[in-house]
């Protein structure tokens, strides 16, 4: 049965953005940061629908996060896309692939805050996310010389659990952070083969899918960060992040990012 995501998990989005920034005024000063990043994202991709092979390559990545704190509360806002040529060794084949993410999510403070530098800062909260990946599969026929294009996606909606530590404080940071989703929408291509037909298909998929739950498939993210204040409201920001996904339907998919990147935040 296809279920739209549903009126209330919009809803609940917008609750968190409203009462976030008061609920980080209650706690003393604010901050806020906004940061752009760029590296590389290694992907890896076996996709039964496409063909029986792992296709892997390392694509461009990039990214974009604000984000308003205080001392027990965190509204984030993240933005990530990688794209670029994957391909495997047993199949050789002309293969594109595009991710993207967004995701909104509040936390709060587990306990007492510890001394800068001293301890473990623990938070908990939930997260609205919605993670795409889109795979163009191009395959020429070595007799005829036909090309025909084969596509396939897998689209996700989540309402997510979210767990982050943190150590240090304006000056240096190091974090850890661990999400996966807890109710989970999910649009994968309708069974068989429909080739250039998927091109007019895929696209629906954002607005269609199928419920699941945690224990239907594995789905998880998770990012490693470091900051380094080099002066004023000016930080170095450097970040690993780690994503895996997985489903059995119409074939069974299973595809992960190592990814590296570089950048800047602006804070104040």
């Amino acid at each position: 049965m296809r279920v739209p995501c549903p009126p209330c998990a919009l809803s609940l989005g917008l609750a968190l953005a409203l009462a976030a920034p008061a609920a980080a005024q209650t706690a003393g000063r604010v901050a806020t940061a906004f940061g752009l990043a760029a590296g590389v994202a290694d992907t890896h991709q076996r996709d039964e629908y496409l063909a029986p092979a792992t296709y892997r390559g390392a694509v461009f990545a990039a990214s974009a996060l604000f984000e308003r704190r205080s001392e027990r509360t965190l509204l984030r806002f993240d933005l990530a896309a990688s794209a670029g040529r994957i391909n495997a060794e047993a199949l050789p084949r002309d293969a594109h692939h595009y991710a993207i993410r967004l995701s909104g999510s509040l936390l709060r403070a587990l306990g007492a805050p510890p001394a800068p530098g001293r301890g473990l800062h623990l938070f908990a909260g939930g997260a609205l996310s919605a993670f795409g990946a889109f795979t163009d599969f191009r395959v020429s026929d070595p007799v005829s010389g036909p090309t025909y294009n084969d596509v396939s996606w897998y689209w996700l909606r989540s309402l997510d659990l979210m767990l982050r530590a943190e150590r240090g404080g304006d000056a240096r940071r190091v974090s850890v952070q661990l999400s996966t989703p807890v109710v989970r929408w999910v649009s994968r291509p309708p069974d068989g083969k429909d080739f250039d037909v998927a091109y007019r298909t895929w696209s629906r998929g954002l607005l269609g899918g199928r419920l699941e739950y945690p224990w239907s498939s594995t789905v998880v993210f998770g990012a490693v960060e470091y900051r380094q204040r080099l002066g004023g409201g000016v930080q170095l920001r450097a970040a690993y992040d780690f994503a895996y996904a997985s489903a059995d339907r119409p074939l069974p998919l299973g595809m992960y990012f190592n990814t590296l990147q570089l950048g800047v935040l602006l804070s104040k």
